[in-house]
């Protein structure tokens, strides 16, 4: 920062203290307080009743600025760069060291000679709390709730009625803007960074999301704001935790929260179920179980666990009577054996759950005959589907006897004449046949190339002339 010669002034001046207005220096001399311009010219001057210990300029319209005043009587004034009546705000039985006044001018903060910071409500005069070990005092411009101040070599930083919080400091501090402190040392003036961490977890142990909010605005870290973004949403300050999770650009809890929203505008209101949510979300999946079984939301909690391919867990929230859920997780568990190459499993988990379409579709492509019987075997003669699924497939594996067991179980007489036919066992074929003598070239006709293919031409004649 570089400074530059505004006015000069060739006067001396005798003074204990001395401050700078827009347009005004006032000079304090014991008793008697002096506005002087930037020309030497002096236009106001105010006389107290006791020694002047402290002026701190408060603010104000350029040329207007308001002062206050500390006296050693204990007496403490706000008085205005254009006005001669100082106004007395109030009284107290110690002598004043240091002061200032809340952004809102609504709290009053005085160090008093025996070091004790007081803290007073400006309107009822109430003292609101008192801490010791004081030198220096300093509000807060951004936040109304936070002071700071210091001595014994170190800095306490105060936010409401919360216990304070301490670092090491030298120096005494003048100024408390944002996350940043001001202190005076000896002839350097320094600039403090401090995180407001400490303040803003003070906030959220109340639950008082929103002036944790406004403390964390004035500076923390990346993992403070995701703690206050998930402490508000495990809250249900939905409001307090979409400008966290904006903060960190966390796109998952953010569409979390919408989603919550719009569920709120169509007429849900279980907080339990919504927190449920936002414990599954967080990866707090026993809890958020609890919660949806506590508000009778236990399908939920199955499908939360079926997701996560927890399905031990899923079969406790299955009720006892529900054989749909029952199927429904027996099929998405075998879903999930085949995806991850455990293709028994999941074929017995199909079978079990009555999917034995697919179960045989598992056991065709490996080529487990035995279990392929066993699945025909068990298979109600009135589902045809499954039944013919099963045959087909035995029939590619070259069992035709078993493959013949399908088809006679389901009385698929075409089907079986076919697979004879197919499997070259003429007899059986014939005698099948006789019974359905409109079938009869299905057979002869295959019978009497047969017969052509292995040189019994005579017999393969015969067999053309039946047809």
């Amino acid at each position: 920062m570089h400074y530059r010669v505004k006015e000069k002034i060739n006067k001396r001046f005798d003074c204990n203290l001395l401050v700078v207005c827009s347009q005004h220096i006032i000079l304090c001399q014991e008793k008697r307080l002096q506005c002087m311009s930037f020309q030497g010219v002096k236009e106001r001057e105010w006389v107290m009743e006791s020694l002047i210990r402290y002026i701190k300029v408060i603010g104000g319209p350029p040329g207007r600025e308001g002062l206050l005043v500390g006296l050693k009587n204990g007496q403490i004034l706000k008085i205005f760069a254009d006005n001669p009546f100082p106004i007395n705000i109030l009284k107290q039985t110690t002598s004043v060291r240091c002061l200032d006044m809340s952004s809102s001018r609504k709290k009053l903060a005085v160090v008093d000679e025996h070091s004790t910071c007081l803290v007073y409500d400006v309107i009822t005069k109430e003292l609101l709390f008192q801490e010791p070990n004081a030198n220096s005092v300093a509000w807060n411009t951004h936040n109304e709730d936070m002071l700071c101040f210091s001595g014994s070599g170190l800095l306490n930083i105060k936010a409401s009625s919360f216990p304070v919080h301490q670092q090491k400091l030298q120096g005494f501090v003048v100024g408390f803007s944002g996350s940043k402190i001001f202190c005076l040392h000896i002839y350097a003036m320094n600039t403090v960074e401090v995180p407001q961490s400490a303040p803003m977890y003070q906030y959220l142990e109340k639950k008082m999301y929103k002036e944790a909010f406004k403390i964390a605005c004035l500076g923390v870290t990346d993992g403070d704001w995701q703690a206050l973004a998930h402490t508000a949403l495990e809250g249900l300050d939905f409001v307090t935790a979409k400008k966290a999770f904006i903060r960190v650009r966390d796109l998952r809890f953010l569409e979390l929260i919408h989603s919550i929203e719009e569920r709120k505008k169509r007429g849900e209101h279980d907080t339990q179920v919504f927190l449920g949510d936002v414990f599954a979300y967080q990866g707090k999946f026993n809890e958020a179980a609890k919660l949806y079984k506590r508000a009778g939301a236990e399908q939920k909690a199955m499908n939360m666990y079926t997701d996560l391919r927890m399905f031990d867990f899923a079969k406790e929230f299955i009720g006892s009577g529900d054989a749909a859920d029952k199927k429904m997780l027996i099929t998405k568990q075998a879903d999930w054996a085949r995806n991850i190459n455990e293709p028994k499993a999941a074929a017995e988990m199909y079978l079990s759950a009555g999917e034995y379409i697919k179960a045989i579709d598992i056991i065709a492509d490996h080529g487990w005959a035995d279990m392929m019987i066993d699945v025909g075997r068990r298979i109600d003669k009135g589902d045809r589907e499954s039944l013919s699924a099963c045959a087909i497939a035995l029939r590619e594996m070259g069992q035709f006897m078993y493959a013949a067991e399908m088809y006679n179980k389901m009385g698929d007489s075409k089907a079986l004449l076919d697979l004879y036919v197919e499997a070259k066992n003429w007899d059986e074929a014939f005698v099948l046949v006789e019974k359905m003598p409109e079938h009869k070239n299905s057979v002869y006709l295959p019978y009497a190339n047969w017969l052509a293919e292995n040189d019994r031409f005579e017999e393969a004649q015969q067999g053309n002339s039946i047809c």
